[in-house]
């Protein structure tokens, strides 16, 4: 059976267009095809139809193989471009290369061009699978998925970009954070698929406030930021308040519902209440401040933050609580290999029993942590923790790895791979036991150092994961380059992949992305079988979630195992 073949041939003999055909056919294909011999005839050909691949004849009366390529290159277009020529040289031969050609054949032994061109084709198709790769991952990293918003982190960067302006022409800057009040009435009366359609709708009518030059965006949850690149006064921003508000003002119908909606807004003027870095900051206190005062809006004033002394006061507690024992203890979570069903590893979270306040989670105390000196000393009595009870289980013979979350502060100090190395000597622990798991945020915060840590860490034999990944942004190409191990998936697509189509496309990419990287994918918020199914379904590798298990402590975890369906591996098994 013969494959079609679209080919462009740029050449000025027909006969030799004819023996390339005749070889092309001889190989299996069923060309359709176009000869041209000038700039302008190819360049309305590439204009009029799609095509598979050009071949070029080297040097031509009017045209060139390399004027040819930089056509195809300035236009956009990546086809698989195969030079034919008879006078083609050794220098020539590299000049083309150079300009993007992908092979070169003499015309005198034709018999190399059928394994050429099955090769460039496959290669095409390699090449267009990983272009559409990174047109998600980068849609992901900018774009809400429910709203279709830009998110957080390209708010971040258009918070910078705009200071920036400001402080070039001496203009002030105003950024608004808009919160919906009682948000969690809708998701919990009607469900989160009208919540979406909700958050949806109040996106849309953000938009319409736009004057073309602001910048709406979701921030998480029922959270929403706006950025006024220029204003005059500070009573400018209150006329923006007052208009969101007003378009607030009439009800949102959801299937036919009618739903009232209120916010609660704050905001903040650049360089009147912060610099670029702590202006979403200081917006955000405003917010919480009307909030709280059910004001509907405030603009940040120092006395606003009511928090720093209960933050100093818990800060100096946590100081207390990692250098003395019984405060801080460890959670395990197991990861299961959804093939097998063993659990392969466990990710261990830290607590913090206080003794006024009970007990903490993280969310809780380690915000602190990154904003202080006490954040690496922490992250080694996670680790050294950890690492104790994983070589106590190894010596009762169960076979485990350990993860431990790294933050920016932690990834990006110098001496890391010296520090852990010293813990792993001093417990006994083989690297290959630990696997660190650190943010793509982290990562691009300062990517040489990350990439120099990380490399280090790799070479000793130390696994590494990129946690939360989707919600940040790694370029593929710095994906390929560092020394990952595994991807995880943040859980916020997992959870509702069934229902809505948009997250269960960002797994399906994830999971794809990871395996053209050679790398294991894990699922977080496994929180059901059907979920659990369909991740299967999909080729991902290892889940993660409360269908599995809840984050336990050691002893809990290893009782859970012994009546659960998933088991740890032994050194006998």
């Amino acid at each position: 059976m013969t494959k079609p073949l679209r080919a462009l041939i740029v050449e000025d003999s027909k006969d030799d267009a004819e023996l390339l055909l005749r070889e092309l056919r001889h190989g299996g294909f069923d060309p359709d095809y176009v000869q041209v011999e000038t700039s302008e005839a190819m360049s309305s050909e590439l204009s009029a139809r799609t095509w598979d691949i050009v071949f070029a004849d080297y040097t031509m009366p009017h045209f060139n193989a390399i004027d040819a390529l930089a056509l195809l290159h300035n236009i956009g277009l990546d086809l698989p471009f195969i030079i034919v020529s008879g006078t083609i040289g050794e220098d020539r031969a590299v000049k083309a290369m150079k300009a993007g050609a992908h092979d070169y054949i003499f015309k005198g032994n034709l018999k190399r061009l059928i394994p050429a061109v099955e090769r460039e084709l496959r290669d095409a198709v390699v090449r267009r699978k990983r272009l559409q790769a990174e047109k998600t991952v980068h849609r992901l990293a900018y774009t809400d998925p429910v709203t279709e918003l830009p998110n957080r982190t390209k708010f971040i960067e258009y918070i910078k970009e705009t200071v920036a302006v400001g402080l070039q022409e001496h203009h002030s800057v105003g950024l608004l954070i808009m919160d919906i009040d009682r948000f969690k009435d809708v998701n919990n009366t009607l469900g989160y698929a009208s919540g979406d359609a909700l958050l949806r709708q109040i996106g849309v009518r953000l938009r319409s406030t736009l004057s073309g030059q602001e910048l709406v965006a979701r921030l998480g949850s029922d959270e929403f930021g706006i950025l006024v690149p220029r204003l005059t006064s500070a009573n400018d921003i209150e006329q923006f308040v007052k208009n969101i508000q007003n378009i607030l003002e009439a009800p949102f119908v959801i299937d036919g519902i009618p739903i009232a909606v209120e916010a609660s807004i704050g905001a903040a003027l650049w360089p009147d209440h912060a610099d670029e870095e702590a202006l979403l900051q200081r917006a955000d206190i405003a917010m919480y401040h009307s909030k709280q005062m059910m004001s509907g809006y405030a603009v940040y004033s120092p006395e606003y933050n009511l928090y720093s002394s209960k933050k100093l006061s818990l800060m100096a507690e946590l100081r207390d609580a990692i250098d003395q024992s019984g405060q801080l203890l460890l959670h395990f979570q197991p990861k299961v290999e959804i093939a097998t069903g063993r659990i392969v590893g466990t990710e261990a979270l830290v607590r913090w029993q206080h003794p006024r306040l009970g007990l903490l989670m993280p969310d809780k105390f380690i915000a602190i942590c990154e904003n202080t000196g006490l954040m690496n000393t922490l992250t080694r009595w996670v680790l050294t923790e950890a690492l104790n009870h994983c070589q106590a289980a190894r010596q009762e013979g169960v076979l485990s790895q350990v993860s431990v979350n790294f933050s920016a502060r932690s990834l990006h100090n110098k001496n890391l791979p010296e520090v852990i190395e010293n813990i792993l000597k001093a417990i006994g622990t083989e690297p290959d036991r630990l696997t660190i798991e650190i943010t793509e945020s982290a990562i691009m915060l300062d990517p040489n150092c990350a990439e120099k840590n990380l490399t280090a860490l790799s070479r000793m034999g130390i696994h590494l994961s990129i946690d939360d990944f989707g919600t940040g942004y790694t370029s593929l190409a710095n994906l390929k380059r560092l020394p990952v191990n595994e991807i995880k998936i943040d859980k916020s697509f997992v959870i509702n992949m069934l229902n809505d189509k948009s997250d269960a496309m960002i797994v399906r990419s994830v999971i794809n992305i990871g395996h053209t990287f050679g790398m294991r994918v894990v699922a977080e918020g496994v929180e059901s079988k059907e979920i659990l199914d369909a991740l299967a379904d999909l080729g991902c590798d290892e889940a993660q979630g409360y269908y599995i298990s809840r984050p336990q402590a050691c002893e809990l975890l290893r009782k859970w195992s012994a009546t659960s369906p998933w088991k740890f591996p032994t050194a006998s098994s």
